[in-house]
């Protein structure tokens, strides 16, 4: 039997409205109260985001939350944290001095929300997620002045641009102990005039930190095996999520890395409910098992009695 459901937010639970389907909400709570799933999210989004959505999906979201990537795992219940696996400040020190020296734009995810510096807000997209919210992008002036006086955990480092300008500081981002990397991921920009800008980004945490790392410790602070696991997503960073799980599910819209080392792929995307159509075959399968079970069980105890 399945114990944990672990689903990726963006282009998996989430239209691209940023809003939960209702029929995901729907089938999750069923599993949940019916046979004891618990739902986890887990995304590379902030924590206070990932809580803003598990409570619109409902009370079997009001467990556990893993945010940005697995650094953050927290138990909602307790206000408890599981995992933080924050940068230091001696590491947020040295990332700032190099973009600093190397003239390059940089921000950052604190627990609560995403930093960027305000003379840079051209070229980020909106984002429906903070309109949903009713929270503005948090844009700061003196950007370097904001996070020295920052009292919260910054579990997500960014250093944007151009293809050339991230090869050339790559080596010393790397000599900074205790980082790992990401490969340059491309930056969405919106067109101003007639024009869009190619940019690049390397997203920069602490060494190990992935959604995967997260999972496992989640899975044995519960005592739950691999094969207890479903996990659904969509990109290449579930890929390793998918793996800690006995059910692997690729949605419709997922990449094709993903598909290929998925069980089974949603017959439809995160725009028509997909998580919720393949969940509710599921609890149908369960719901046979669970019948068949007690018919079984019925079966044995009458014959003992003989």
């Amino acid at each position: 039997m399945y114990k944990m459901l672990v689903i990726d937010l963006d282009g998996t639970l989430l239209d691209d409205y940023k809003e939960i389907p209702q029929k995901n909400i729907d089938v999750i709570n069923k599993l949940h109260d019916r046979f004891g799933i618990t739902p986890v999210i887990a995304t590379a989004r902030p924590l206070e985001v990932a809580k803003y959505i598990a409570d619109k999906g409902g009370d079997a979201f009001q467990n556990y939350i893993i945010a940005t990537n697995g650094a953050i795992l927290m138990d909602i219940n307790k206000g408890e944290y599981l995992v933080n696996r924050s940068l230091s400040p001696e590491q947020i020190k040295e990332l700032v001095g190099i973009c600093k020296r190397m003239d390059l734009e940089y921000e950052f995810m604190t627990t609560k929300c995403e930093v960027a510096d305000a003379k840079y807000s051209y070229r980020r997209v909106v984002d429906p997620m903070y309109d949903n919210m009713g929270v503005p992008f948090n844009y700061q002036a003196d950007l370097e002045g904001y996070l020295k006086n920052l009292q919260e955990p910054v579990p997500l480092f960014a250093v944007n641009g151009t293809e050339e300008e991230l090869k050339n500081c790559y080596s010393e981002l790397a000599s900074i102990q205790g980082l790992q990397i990401s490969k340059p991921c491309i930056r969405t920009t919106p067109e101003i005039d007639g024009r869009v800008e190619t940019l690049q980004y390397y997203d920069i945490m602490k060494e190990g930190v992935t959604k995967a790392s997260a999972i496992t410790i989640l899975a044995q602070h519960l005592g739950i095996k691999k094969e207890e696991i479903i996990a659904i997503g969509d990109g290449g960073n579930d890929i390793e999520m998918l793996q800690t799980a006995g059910l692997k599910v690729a949605m419709k819209n997922a990449s094709n890395s993903l598909k290929e080392i998925a069980d089974f792929v949603t017959s439809e995307d995160n725009n028509a409910g997909g998580v919720g159509i393949f969940l509710y075959e599921l609890f149908k399968q369960l719901q046979d098992r669970e019948m068949r079970q007690k018919e079984e069980k019925k079966i044995e105890d009458e014959e003992q009695s003989l």
